[in-house]
């Protein structure tokens, strides 16, 4: 028999991985000892030795379960087929870039792998070639969807700090996280990404709100199974792990918070809880009526809460919950009176933030009933402002005297001022709903 350590030890996986198979179906465990730790036998073994190979090959894991569940074997050779089909054409599509890029460039001894060649002379070719940064960041969008390790060795090839590489990939994976068309390069991302890895939490919250937003999830199992789209380093999954009893399968598409998250996770115990997976919350990879509660603290804005409303509801089982944080304005008749600075900064930052009660009625247009809702406390945001504050100092000294880290450091320091300089006018909000 192996643990759950070992078994993934031996296959060269994380414990997180086969977590996550254990709650799709595709692995499950073949007994528990002493209470809820799982067991592996010779037999679970092999299969997972079967859905790795097959994993190699790029096939999906609904259709790896499938195969491995096909008594007959009859959709096997098929899924394969179909397999070698799609590979074929993905090589196609890679070597009509390759021919493209040579093209455009007209230099080809360029991208011989033993030629040296950095960044700044790769966006420099791109530029004389005619590429915008919209351009380049649609190439890196279909580089990483077609070929993403293929991407990151490239990445890696241009000799780019291993920072930006995972923001590069994050903004390639998921391009509705760009909070700003004109901000879209590496760099900037790299920054912003770097100030918030440094923090606490990702944005305002606490303990104490997350389970009051949770005690208003009504009708939920002891033990649920709990989405959590956007969880950064952990803010609110440890807590959510903790007080729901139940599964938490964390998402994220930047890569070191998610590490952040996991350790977070061991040094409060909960690591056997919490399923950590890389992934896009507007691309949820599971199937639907899979959840008993979906949890997204301040990331829904990034989707667009209408745009998450219609899509997240399928993945939630009949009666399960939706629970969210929003930035809010704090009434209808605040926003029409708001200062012109203020109102300019959101209409640029967050230009589709309204009031509770919109957010209210678009859940219930989107065919959710509303279970109530409330205004996070202003000592969550003066605790989160003091962290950023405090990150801010450390990222000036590297990122200050450059272009990118100096937008993007004065921003963050405007965003501060006006919370302070108008308080009472915006919020967050916690909006709990049921499907």
């Amino acid at each position: 028999m192996y643990t759950v350590g070992r078994l993934a030890k031996r296959h060269e996986l994380s414990r997180s991985t086969l977590l996550y198979y254990d709650r799709i179906g595709l692995l499950r465990p073949s007994g528990h000892a002493k209470g809820e730790y799982r067991q592996y036998s010779d037999e679970d073994d092999t299969r997972l030795t079967k859905i790795c190979e097959y994993r190699r090959a790029g096939i999906t894991l609904k259709a790896i379960g499938d195969m491995l569940d096909d008594q007959a074997d009859t959709g096997v050779a098929a899924t394969l087929e179909n397999r070698l089909t799609e590979l074929n054409r993905e090589m196609d599509i890679l070597r009509e870039q390759q021919r493209f890029v040579i093209d455009l460039l007209g230099r080809t001894d360029l991208l011989n792998e033993q030629q040296v060649m950095d960044k700044a002379t790769w966006v420099s070719l791109l530029r004389d070639a005619g590429f915008s940064e919209n351009d380049m960041r649609h190439w890196h969008v279909q580089f990483e969807k077609s070929a993403p390790d293929r991407h990151a060795d490239f990445l890696r090839r241009l000799h780019i700090p291993e920072g930006e590489i995972s923001a590069i990939r994050a903004m390639a994976a998921a391009p509705q996280q760009i909070f700003n068309i004109n901000r879209e390069s590496g760099k900037f991302m790299e920054i912003f990404f770097k100030i918030y890895e440094g923090l606490d939490r990702e944005g305002p919250g606490n303990f104490a709100m997350t389970k009051r937003a949770y005690d208003m999830c009504t009708g939920l199992p002891e033990k649920p199974e709990v989405l959590e789209l956007g969880c950064g380093s952990g803010g609110a999954t440890i807590p959510l792990a903790q007080i729901s009893g139940g599964i938490v399968t964390a998402t994220e598409i930047y890569h070191p918070f998610l590490e952040k998250m996991v350790e977070r996770a061991k040094r409060a115990g909960v690591e056997d809880r919490i399923i950590a997976a890389v992934m896009d919350m507007g691309d949820i990879q599971a199937e639907p009526e899979s959840f008993d509660l979906i949890w997204c603290e301040g990331a829904a804005y990034i989707l667009g809460v209408d745009k998450a409303f219609a899509q997240w509801q399928q993945y939630l089982k009949p009666g399960g919950c939706l629970c969210i944080s929003d930035a809010v304005w704090l009434s209808e008749d605040i926003r029409d009176n708001a200062p012109d600075e203020l109102k300019n900064f959101w209409a640029e930052g967050y230009p589709a933030m309204r009031t509770a009660e919109e957010n209210n009625r678009a859940g219930e247009a989107a065919g959710y009933t509303p279970l109530g809702n409330f205004t996070i406390d202003t000592a969550c945001w003066d605790a989160f402002y003091n962290d950023v504050e405090r990150r801010l100092e450390k990222i000036e000294q590297t990122y200050g005297t450059e272009p990118n880290g100096r937008a993007i450091i004065d921003m963050t320091h405007k965003e501060i001022s006006l919370y302070r300089n108008y308080p009472g006018t915006y919020g967050y909000e916690f909006h709990i709903f049921k499907k």
